[in-house]
């Protein structure tokens, strides 16, 4: 059995990686790939069969006294410090023969950043075009105009720029048709002032044709619409006060604010992402869905008040 053990600095050309295959096969060879290879008297340890004094000299402590007691890919990470010095003949028996000095894969390379979407404020909408199916608006970033995406596939060739100036908003939400012209509106908060406006479907006229329907709206956050849970016939709106996490009930038209609002929960800064899904357990009221931020979990809350006691977990890593 052949094991990694300090070599002087030239004794072999050096290589700068290899995949974690190619270290499979190196261990196969070292301790039948056992990575936890420990033997009493043995002076080497692991899969990989490191001396003390190597798994020492190269950082190994940091993450365990001896290398059987490291997982394996804290053992490739220190293989990998000793091929880059040593090259393959640090293992002579098992290296070559693996290929350890051929493969210059990285063998844990750093995961990209996630891609930024270029599109903000995602909006479900209904049906604007006539065909039946719902619609989707939301802002591109850069520029600020606002774009309407046709169901079923929202695909980028569908969208149509309806408006612009919308990068100045903190919160857009669809809210069903609250003018009674049959055609579904949005409400958004002015990032600036914090003033709630109403825009009129079906193009959303930008800035000239919104009417301001309440202020202090900087203050709450997650906005949702969640259609008509009082059963007056005009879709409502549910948002989280920042400061305090409680859950209030807006009724429309006006969304009257402060003065005409109701307190339905408590706790929620813990969630994000709220919307409002209509009716999915077929008992006739509107529900609700949002993620619990800290573990990620989706969960489904049932209308008219939406209680904690109502939760039901619908997804995971959200």
């Amino acid at each position: 059995m052949a094991a990694a053990v300090v070599l002087p600095l030239a004794a072999a050309p050096s290589a700068d990686a290899a995949s974690v295959s190619t270290w499979d096969k190196v261990a196969k060879c070292e301790s039948s790939g056992d990575w936890s290879y420990y033997r009493a008297g043995w002076p080497y340890y692991g899969g990989l069969q490191f001396s003390k004094s190597t798994w020492d000299a190269f950082g190994g402590r940091q993450y365990a006294e001896y290398p059987y007691q490291a997982t394996k890919e804290q053992q490739i990470r220190i293989g990998e410090k000793v091929l880059a010095t040593q090259g393959e003949g640090a293992w002579p028996t098992c290296g070559p023969p693996a290929g350890l000095g051929d493969d210059h894969a990285d063998p844990y390379p750093a995961e990209p950043p996630a891609p930024q979407s270029a599109m903000a404020h995602i909006t479900p909408v209904k049906d604007l075009t006539g065909d039946g199916v719902p619609d989707i608006v939301t802002v591109e970033k850069t520029t600020g105009d606002l774009y309407r995406y046709s169901g079923p596939d929202y695909g980028g060739s569908t969208r149509v720029r309806i408006g612009y100036g919308w990068n100045g908003m903190s919160e857009i939400v669809g809210v069903g048709d609250i003018t009674g012209d049959g055609v579904a509106d949005i409400l958004a908060v002015d990032a600036e002032t914090g003033n709630l406006y109403r825009y009129s479907g079906p193009d959303y006229g930008g800035r000239s044709a919104r009417v301001q329907i309440g202020s202090g709206w900087d203050s709450m956050t997650s906005l949702a619409g969640v259609g008509d849970i009082t059963g007056d016939g005009v879709p409502d709106l549910v948002a989280v006060e920042k400061s305090t996490g409680d859950l209030y009930r807006y009724s429309g038209p006006d969304y009257a604010g402060r003065t005409g609002r109701v307190q339905i929960g408590t706790g929620w800064n813990s969630m994000t992402n709220l919307a409002g899904v209509g009716d999915i357990t077929g008992d006739g009221v509107p529900d609700l869905v949002a993620v619990k931020t800290a573990a990620r979990y989706l969960y489904r809350y049932s209308g008219p008040s939406f209680p904690g006691s109502s939760a039901v977990k619908i997804g995971t890593d959200w």
